[in-house]
């Protein structure tokens, strides 16, 4: 049986997809104003992805002080990075086309029709802590980005990159690694005791002495010695990117190693490694040349959005102050 909505029901409706919002001001950037609604969206969107990164979740719905304010420092990042793009963009004249603004209407319809019309669809939006307009915004900004990216770093971009300084790019952000890895964790993936991780030290740095003499046969060590089978699988060496190697504290030191030099003990979170950097090939930049500047491409709109949102001025106000994980929901209106 349809659903009927009296008429007061009706009008809510009609003001839920009104474009005023009744939200107060929680954050402004560089003077645009993002309301309570919209940060309560990051919050709530920021609070799954740490529970999925973790693996726990707050069965009773209490979260502490400290993982309150982290979920609230990285929506005010994203939300900054996002004003700062529609900034940009206003700034270099990038506006949606007519093509972009029936892509997103046609995107919305569906979505609406998917969930049986518009109550179904704003019941969908209220689960996920987001209004309305704030979907509308949250659309249109992966279009703007986009814009933005191409304009500046695309094949036309301002920074584009030559050859010769893909080329170089690639030299400077890209190492081919062999490793040998001493493994911290146990066959059913539990940490070894201390003195079974000690035990794996003063071995790891036994064989790293090895490896560090003239003319020793690293492959042959990692045969021997190596307990990971990725690597294992690729004794030759793997081809690994800055954004690869970067967060990875048993590679945190690759980049600076010269050629054929072994490195280590590095502790890493799932062993203690040590490593050795080897040549790169021409052929591996013939052959990879697009996934290259693809990464190229993306750490220097990286580098121009650090930098913006660094020179950005932003503001919070009490209600950013008062919003925590509990009682974001008041404010999804």
């Amino acid at each position: 049986m349809k659903k009927r909505f009296a008429l007061p029901a009706c009008a809510c409706l009609l003001a839920l997809l009104s474009g005023c919002s009744p939200s107060p001001e929680a954050i402004t950037v560089d003077g645009r104003d993002v309301d309570a609604a919209e940060l309560a969206f990051y919050m709530e969107y920021n609070r799954l992805n740490l529970e999925n990164r973790t693996g726990t979740a707050q069965a009773d719905g209490a979260y502490d002080e400290q993982t309150t304010q982290q979920v609230k420092e990285e929506s005010l990042d994203q939300i900054v990075t996002a004003e700062v793009v529609l900034e940009k963009c206003e700034e270099y004249g990038l506006e949606l086309t007519d093509a972009d603004e029936k892509a997103l209407k046609e995107n919305k319809d569906a979505l609406i029709e998917e969930h049986g019309g518009t109550a179904g669809y704003l019941e969908f939006l209220q689960a996920s802590a987001m209004t309305d307009r704030v979907y509308d915004k949250f659309q249109a900004n992966v279009y703007y980005y986009d814009k933005l990216y191409n304009y500046l770093v695309g094949d036309e971009g301002e920074y584009a990159y030559s050859d010769e300084e893909l080329r170089q790019f690639f030299a400077d952000h890209y190492a081919q690694v062999q490793y040998i890895r001493f493994s911290l964790l146990d066959d059913q993936g539990e940490p070894l005791s201390d003195s079974e991780a000690a035990a794996q030290l003063e071995e790891a740095q036994r064989v790293l002495r090895l490896a560090q003499t003239p003319g020793c046969n690293f492959t042959a060590l990692l045969g021997q010695y190596n307990d990971d089978t990725y690597m294992s699988a690729n004794a030759d060496g793997i081809v690994m990117s800055h954004s690869q190697i970067s967060g990875s504290s048993q590679f945190d030191e690759l980049l600076s190693l010269e050629n054929n030099e072994v490195g280590g003990v590095y502790e890493g979170a799932d062993g203690y490694y040590i490593v050795k950097r080897l040549p790169l090939t021409a052929a591996y930049y013939d052959n990879n040349r697009e996934a290259i500047q693809q990464e190229a491409r993306d750490a220097k709109f990286n580098e121009l959005l650090d930098g913006w949102k660094e020179d950005a001025t932003v503001h919070t106000s009490k209600v950013y102050a008062k919003m925590d994980l509990e009682n974001l929901w008041d404010y999804v209106k």
